[in-house]
């Protein structure tokens, strides 16, 4: 896990049907960690429209994935009516694990989004030679390959208006590129 989410404990919480997303964000805004696990489909709004159009579809039903810092997960039911329970077994919370969690997400190396970062590791998963990918905000989306790692940071070389220049990037804003 990267800085700051070694103490997240992840849980899954029972919430009302076709409020998921309404429950994400309100525990987003309460400051906590909070997933959905969601797929694009193709769908008419109506019977009558011609056109289908791309709209965001709930796959896991019911559910929403939170990360907590040694809180007691019982404690969001009794603040919100839309939380129904937290997944549980013989009345103990049930921890899962953030590595399994963000392959369910469907969480790949190539197309992180911003909030998925919690779940990558500090081992850098790459060598010299790896074509990565940057996430630096100058650099952002950037896939070259690695010419050198010293002290923290992975080191690039990199073609700009016919000079090449060498950048300097930490760890923590590299990915393997798949």
């Amino acid at each position: 896990m990267t800085v700051g989410t070694e103490g997240l404990s992840w849980f899954a919480l029972r919430v009302t049907s076709q409020r998921e997303d309404m429950v994400r964000k309100l525990l987003i805004y309460r400051g906590l960690k909070a997933f959905i696990k969601t797929e694009r489909r193709a769908r008419r709004k109506t019977r009558f429209d011609a056109k289908r159009r791309e709209r965001d579809f709930v796959v896991a039903n019911g559910y929403v994935f939170v990360g907590l810092n040694n809180e007691n997960p019982w404690s969001l039911t009794h603040n919100c009516h839309l939380i129904r329970s937290v997944v549980s077994l013989d009345g103990r919370p049930v921890h899962l694990n953030h590595e399994a969690l963000a392959d369910f997400l469907g969480f790949d190396d190539y197309n992180l989004p911003e909030f998925a970062l919690y779940f990558k590791s500090r081992d850098p998963g790459f060598a010299i030679g790896d074509n990565c990918r940057i996430e630096s905000p100058s650099f952002d989306g950037f896939v070259l390959p690695v010419k050198d790692i010293q002290r923290g940071e992975a080191i690039f070389s990199l073609v700009m208006m016919g000079r090449e220049t060498e950048i300097r990037v930490p760890l923590e804003q590299v990915y393997k590129a798949a």
